[in-house]
């Protein structure tokens, strides 16, 4: 027996072809209402089962013109749809000839039992035939349109709540959007603030550091000071106080007061924020650098050699570099007293390299532990006792660096010591 399976969804085709295929059913197949009169016509099958939703003929008028052909009229017709499901869409099926009227889906077993019956009552001759013309063939005409015109608008209904669906949808996304946006930016603004406050921390960290490089600085000129006043008396009473001698003890007085003075302003100039990049000489403001930690380097016999290969400008904040730089000869300072080396040494080298300014501080103060090395640059992360430092120095200077003058700071050892690597 040959059975004519009409659906234009290639997956239940298959499944249909294939259960039918099993129980021993010829299986022919059409995607839609006129590819499927076409072959009945050809070759007519014993049995037609048909979707209604069909393009270019749907199962309704493919059923008509079955039932009203007179090469067709007596093939059993069945409907199998998941989409015309109510109740006047099967009283219009089965007044227009239809066998059965199945909602989709059904179990395998229950569809292939379903068409068992029709086809026994086929065979014996047991379905009804349609007259020919179909009686009251306007009142299923008016039946058939009111069937298509319920699928409109139920399509339109379920398009409507598709788009309502999807406008509440972009409603929660565009409110998701921007409450996460703002959490974006609450993050962002609370992470650059507690930068800030980091390399505010660290300033005046640093600023206890310098103050006591003041100190070293002063002691001695203090000294010179004293001894001047205290000559002063002592000159009165051998009677040996004359205005040439006070002349030139005020010279000398003055001298010593302006050195000071200078000291003053040149840790006041280090202090002072850059308000913004300005081109300068990364010479002069290493040498400025070294210059400052020159009285406490002094004592320690600690020598800095500071080779310029190239005389390189630099658009960025000088005072926020000549601190990093501070940072890290301190930061050496320490190891050195730490591990006790017997002739600590720093060699500051000033280059260009593939167009790039680049300073690399090298000390021979042992290195840093490799376990630790991806953690210096971290903040609050220090190997020092809290009382002698804060974590923030490093972490401070590679902000600067790399977020205020686009550039980079890394840490490496090399030949038994530690090199700091600034690049822009």
């Amino acid at each position: 027996m040959k059975i004519l399976i009409v659906d234009d969804d290639e997956n239940s085709r298959v499944l249909l072809k294939r259960a039918l295929t099993r129980r021993g059913y010829l299986v022919e197949c059409a995607t839609n209402g006129v590819e499927a009169l076409e072959k009945a016509l050809q070759s007519p099958p014993e049995l037609i089962v048909s979707d209604i939703m069909l393009p270019g003929m749907d199962g309704f008028e493919l059923c008509r013109r079955v039932k009203t052909d007179d090469r067709l009229r007596t093939v059993p017709f069945i409907f199998y749809t998941a989409v015309y499901v109510d109740k006047k869409d099967e009283d219009l099926a089965l007044q227009l000839g239809a066998s059965r009227f199945l909602l989709k889906p059904l179990e395998p077993a229950d569809f292939l039992r379903v068409i068992g019956e029709v086809v026994e009552e086929h065979l014996m001759k047991k379905l009804p035939v349609p007259d020919r013309p179909l009686a009251g063939m306007h009142e299923l005409d008016r039946m058939q349109l009111e069937a298509v015109a319920r699928k409109l608008e139920q399509k339109v209904r379920e398009l409507a709540e598709e788009r309502d669906a999807l406008k509440k949808s972009e409603h929660k996304y565009q409110q998701l959007t921007e409450t996460l946006e703002q959490r974006i930016e609450l993050a962002v603004e609370e992470a650059r603030t507690r930068e800030q406050l980091l390399i505010r921390q660290g300033r005046l960290a640093a600023m206890g550091e310098m103050i006591g490089n003041i100190a070293h600085q002063w002691r001695q000129p203090l000294n010179i000071l004293a001894l001047i006043i205290q000559e002063l008396p002592i000159y009165y009473e051998r009677g040996i106080f004359n205005k040439p001698y006070l002349d030139a003890s005020v010279q000398k007085a003055m001298q010593v007061i302006s050195q000071m003075s200078k000291t003053i302003d040149s840790f006041r100039n280090f202090f002072r924020p850059d308000k913004e990049k300005v081109c300068f000489q990364a010479r002069e403001v290493l040498e400025k650098s070294v210059s400052i930690v020159d009285a406490v380097f002094t004592p320690l016999n600690l020598t800095v050699e500071i080779v310029v290969e190239d005389e390189i400008a630099i658009d960025g904040y000088p005072n926020e570099f000549s601190q990093v730089i501070l940072n890290i000869l301190l930061n050496a300072k320490d190891a050195f007293l730490h591990r006790k080396v017997e002739q600590p040494k720093v060699v500051a080298r000033l280059f260009r390299e593939n167009g790039k300014a680049v300073l690399t501080i090298t000390d021979n103060a042992g290195g840093i532990p490799e376990e630790i090395m991806q953690s210096i640059f971290d903040p609050y992360f220090s190997t020092k006792d809290p009382i002698m430092g804060t974590g923030i120095g490093l972490f401070m200077s590679k902000a600067i660096i790399e977020k205020n003058m686009n550039g980079s700071l890394s840490a490496r050892n090399v030949n038994g010591g530690a090199e700091f690597r600034i690049e822009i």
